[in-house]
């Protein structure tokens, strides 16, 4: 599903914002909301979506997320994984059916937890959600790779993180990538929408449909190229 347009992402080097509803949210480097009591059931919601949780939240989401806030504001901690599912009476795949993008990437991040209170309860806890030391990629505040020469891969992996996103376009849209990249080193230009799906036997909605971000912002901003504004 793609991101409402009322979503947007401003990134400064590792600081970056969010905007919900009209409000800004500040993030942590991590993409966790930081200070955490800017937190409000728009939040929640916003970054639910863009978690990719299909039909929002729902009872069972908010029951497991009101829990995570008691233990967090009251108790000043938050459970382990096996002790919240235990006391949510919810096997694993329960709790990764309700959050796909993980308990502490997904539920923590979506209960507006941020990164640093996590790994200082439990250095352990931060095992789904901590990078590397240093971003493997240098990018501009668009989120656009600098050098196309620096991509590779798991570029698409990074830039997915790095918007919360658990899409990837497979091995279908790897070949779109390969494609744009092909061209933009032999010709020195981006290839127009029409010009890609020509050369790869599709149609535009089929192109739409592997890379739902849309062409420049999804695709070419996938492969690698430069940003045009």
């Amino acid at each position: 599903m793609p991101t409402p347009s009322w979503i947007r992402f401003q990134v400064e080097a590792q600081l970056s914002e969010i905007i919900f509803s009209g409000r800004s949210y500040k993030l942590d480097e991590w993409g966790f909301l930081d200070p955490p009591d800017q937190w409000d059931r728009d939040f929640a919601n916003g970054m639910a979506i863009v978690q990719g949780i299909r039909g929002g939240l729902g009872p069972a989401h908010w029951s497991f997320l009101e829990y995570l806030r008691r233990k967090f504001h009251e108790e000043n901690t938050i459970p382990l994984l096996v002790v919240a599912c235990m006391e949510n009476r919810l096997h694993l795949s329960d709790l990764r059916r309700l959050f796909p993008t993980g308990y502490h990437r997904g539920a923590c991040r979506i209960a507006g937890i941020n990164y640093d209170f996590i790994s200082s309860v439990n250095l352990w806890h931060t095992y789904e959600t901590a990078p590397p030391a240093k971003a493997p990629y240098d990018i501009d505040q668009v989120g656009f790779l600098k050098d196309h020469r620096q991509w590779d891969p798991g570029f698409v992996d990074f830039i997915q993180q790095m918007g919360g996103s658990s899409y990837h376009p497979g091995k279908e849209g790897m070949k779109i990538l390969l494609y744009l990249r092909r061209r933009y080193r032999d010709t020195g230009t981006v290839p127009t929408v029409f010009e890609t799906c020509t050369a790869n036997g599709l149609g535009l909605e089929e192109l739409g449909k592997l890379f739902p971000g849309g062409y420049r912002r999804g695709a070419c901003r996938l492969a690698g190229l430069p940003f045009l504004g």
